[in-house]
């Protein structure tokens, strides 16, 4: 604990403060995909194609989006675009039976 401190101190390095308002300006993969409403994996597949602004500064490294790039039209659309997608629909499929059909 105390090397930290030295380090920080040394090179000026901030303690980690979360936001005041409790919102978060930077979020990982799994939060933004939560914020999306969309899989985690649809998100990484976007960013890894350019579709979506974000950052990856380590190959196995997290991946980082700004909550403003969350916002924009092209992350609207691909989380649109996720939810149409008749592959893998977000529901139950109409025709699907119920095992428990009574519960009395």
């Amino acid at each position: 604990r105390e090397r930290v401190t030295s380090m920080r101190s040394n090179y000026h390095i901030p303690v980690f403060k979360p936001a005041e308002d409790g919102i978060e300006p930077w979020l990982n993969l799994g939060n933004a995909a939560k914020l999306l409403k969309i899989a985690p994996k649809t998100l990484r597949l976007a960013a890894e194609a350019g579709e979506i602004e974000s950052i990856h500064p380590l190959p196995d490294g997290p991946w980082i989006l700004a909550r403003t790039w969350l916002i924009t039209t092209a992350a609207q659309t691909i989380a649109e675009r996720a939810r149409q997608n008749p592959k893998y629909p977000a529901g139950s499929h109409p025709a699907q039976q119920n095992l428990f059909s009574s519960i009395t």
